[in-house]
């Protein structure tokens, strides 16, 4: 009797034990979860240092992505290992400054996503490579930093552009499309009209400024600077969607809009249709649409880490 007795207390000890050690990896679990999301969500004593690291990180991300160029010759694993070594340098020289404080910070590339830029740099209609009036720009795809630099007097003046057929740029879903046209209104201001799927029109207007000039910036939503809510309906295209340029020239075959202007759409060079892939203007080169990374933020009494995303002048972003 007294080896089984044995043997059950034993077996108590053994499960009290286990019952012990699991609440405590409990404990620590739950704690280091806690300090996680503290750090994200309330900048208390210590983090303020690491929310600050990871906004210059993002900071740096967003403008690296928004600038990187190859010339138009480079591959996409060159632009990668450009950016990525870009990102190496930050950290290590941010990481130099943050040993002072006697912290460990880092930057780490975790992936991204190959696009093509397509644009026109120097002033022309905005026929394509082949001088086709109506023509897509990208097929399939997604766009950030959308914006186009027009000459005020080139464009079509009326006050009903969608009667008259003036220039336009759309964006096709499969399902529904949405249109922005782009001509002269008034005392020859500026103005965008947009026409939903229902043929629906809001527009919004702007003086142009000395150059005689205005910036239409599709995917931030303004026109000449400022605020233009009637161009804020990304939200409402399912997916990808194509984007054309359409009548760049009217019926006679004058010009509805001469400018420069710029696009970067999420779907790499060899898989794009466009009509800018020829050697003349516009241009149709490999760049980065977005990247994702990772920072991490130590010190005696802090564990940070993120991830994040950067795709500048992605619409509604």
């Amino acid at each position: 009797m007294a080896d089984v007795d044995d043997r059950g207390q034993l077996m108590l000890v053994g499960a009290l034990a286990l019952a012990i050690i699991f609440v405590t990896l409990a404990v620590l679990l739950n704690a280091a979860i806690y300090t996680g999301n503290v750090a994200t969500r309330d900048p208390g004593p210590g983090t303020g240092e690491a929310i600050e690291y990871e906004n210059e990180a993002t900071a740096m991300a967003r403008t690296t992505v928004g600038d990187i160029d190859g010339g138009g010759s480079a591959t996409y694993t060159q632009l990668r290992e450009n950016f990525s070594d870009t990102v190496g340098d930050w950290s290590q020289a941010a990481s130099t400054h943050a040993v002072v404080s006697l912290a460990d910070g880092s930057l780490d590339l975790r992936d991204s996503t190959r696009g093509t830029r397509i644009a026109q740099s120097s002033d022309r209609n905005f026929t394509s490579d082949g001088n086709a009036t109506t023509w897509t720009v990208a097929n399939d795809s997604r766009a950030r930093a959308f914006r186009l630099n027009v000459t005020q007097d080139s464009l079509a003046s009326t006050d009903t552009p969608v009667v008259n057929d003036s220039f336009r740029v759309t964006f096709n879903d499969s399902s529904d499309e949405w249109a922005a046209y782009l001509h002269q209104s008034g005392s020859n201001n500026v103005s965008v009209t947009v026409e939903d799927p229902a043929g629906n029109t809001n527009s919004c207007t702007v003086a142009p400024g000395a150059d005689d000039r205005a910036v239409v910036d599709l995917t931030a939503g303004t026109l000449g600077g400022e605020d233009c809510p009637e161009l804020r309906f990304f939200g409402n295209l399912s997916g990808a969607y194509t984007i054309s340029y359409v009548d760049a020239l009217d019926a006679d075959g004058n010009e509805q809009v001469v400018g420069t202007y710029a696009v970067v759409v999420d779907r790499p060079l060899d898989r794009l249709e466009t009509g800018a892939d020829g050697t003349g203007e516009p241009t149709a080169t490999r760049t980065l649409y977005s990247a994702e990374l990772e920072v991490t933020y130590r010190t005696s009494n802090v564990y940070y880490q993120s991830e994040f995303r950067v795709a500048p002048g992605e619409a509604d972003a």
